[in-house]
């Protein structure tokens, strides 16, 4: 109640300051003056301020976004019971604004009662969809928190949206996410299941964990080729069609699930396991419902298929296929960092001169710093471990 007063007192404080009378700030912030009067002078309990109503109030004053936020938390509740027309609003502009206080003081007035957990889920998914993914971390954390159902998927997809905020370049906090998330992987929905897949093993080849990666390759594969399935017989059949609503065409899932085993296998030395995946994702042309994004992403594995049937061959210290690997490399600009990276390495390793592939790709070599990404960098320092290495030039 001591916070309602504040604010409507704070209002016709600065209403006045402005120069404003009741009919003129009427028709400043487009509310009608009766009703305006209501909400200013009289009993906040019988005319809870609406959020709409105290933004518009606080543009017609000249006030900087999100002030007094800190006093409207009480207005959310100030009837005695959760007013879903002030608190949604109210949530979704201080994620908007990145009021992230207020949003703990809200939820955790909120959490009085479990009941409203549905609610919060429901409005982190809209600030979600907004594009907002940092603004609705508060929110999911607070369902991640409290809900107490531990295979339900509201707090299957939380954990999902939490992971996925919380990637970056902290290889650390990378691992971390990774291992909160991956106990729900499989209580996810379908779209999700294969998209946290996918992250995941993306994520776990950025920590260079190959026996994680091996296993999230598997479910990917295994999980890409039922949906595969159902989603052929549901075009066979006369059954419903029901749209798979993924981040990615479905072949980029089966595909990178067999790129992913493969590079697991190759980094633990197992090249000829390598070179049987690798066979998985060469040639997906047969794969059936594909669009002209599908038909790109069957070019890009049919492009990785070969750069690595190359990586393979000189690791296995096959030094005949260097001088083709290299025009390969310089005809696909974007595999020249890893590529001579897993080159100097296995040069150092067999013993085989180099000399040519360098000269040959020198101005390439010259924009490796333009490369900040993770994967980038692990390559930057791969490359510059093994061009250093006295035994390369024995």
């Amino acid at each position: 109640m001591e916070q309602a007063i504040v604010i409507r007192s704070e209002i016709r404080k600065c209403m006045q300051e402005e120069g404003f009378t009741l009919g003129g700030f009427s028709k400043a912030t487009e509310i009608r003056g009766s009703y305006l009067s209501l909400l200013l002078n009289h009993d906040p309990h019988k005319y809870p301020l609406p959020m709409r109503h105290f933004d518009s109030m606080i543009q017609a004053l000249g006030k900087p976004e999100g002030w007094l936020y800190e006093c409207y938390v009480d207005e959310c509740f100030i009837t005695g019971k959760t007013d879903r027309r002030r608190v949604e609003p109210f949530l979704l502009r201080c994620a908007e604004l990145g009021k992230t206080e207020c949003i703990e003081r809200v939820l955790s007035r909120l959490m009085e009662n479990l009941n409203q957990l549905s609610l919060v889920f429901e409005i982190a998914e809209k600030v979600h969809a907004a594009g907002n993914q940092q603004g609705a971390v508060p929110l999911y954390e607070c369902v991640a928190e409290h809900e107490k159902h531990q295979h339900s998927e509201t707090l299957a997809i939380s954990q999902y949206r939490l992971f996925r905020a919380a990637l970056g370049q902290d290889l650390q906090k990378n691992r971390f996410a990774a291992t909160r998330f991956a106990p729900f992987r499989k209580r996810l929905p379908v779209e999700y299941q294969l998209d946290g897949l996918l992250q995941l093993a993306n994520t776990y080849y950025t920590l260079s964990d190959w026996k994680r990666l091996g296993e999230c390759a598997d479910e990917l594969i295994a999980l890409a080729k039922v949906v595969y399935q159902e989603q052929h017989q549901r075009k066979t059949s006369k059954r419903e069609k029901t749209l798979l609503n993924t981040e990615r065409h479905l072949v980029l899932y089966y595909g990178k699930g067999y790129l992913s085993k493969a590079t697991a296998y190759e980094k633990q030395g197992l090249y000829a396991e390598s070179k049987k995946c690798i066979e998985g994702y060469a040639d997906l042309s047969w794969f059936e419902g594909l669009d002209e994004v599908g038909k790109k992403e069957v070019q890009m594995f049919q492009i990785f298929a070969v750069a690595n049937s190359y990586t393979l061959e000189i690791l296995m210290g096959h030094s005949y296929v260097l001088s083709e690997y290299t025009n390969y490399l310089s005809m696909h600009k974007h595999e020249i960092l890893s590529g001579l990276a897993t080159i100097l390495e296995s040069a150092n390793k067999y013993g085989f001169s180099v000399d040519e592939t360098l000269e040959m790709l020198s101005k390439e070599i010259l924009e490796f710093k333009q490369r900040e990404d993770l994967p980038g960098l692990g390559w930057r320092l791969r490359f510059h471990y093994y061009l250093y290495k006295p035994q390369l030039r024995l």
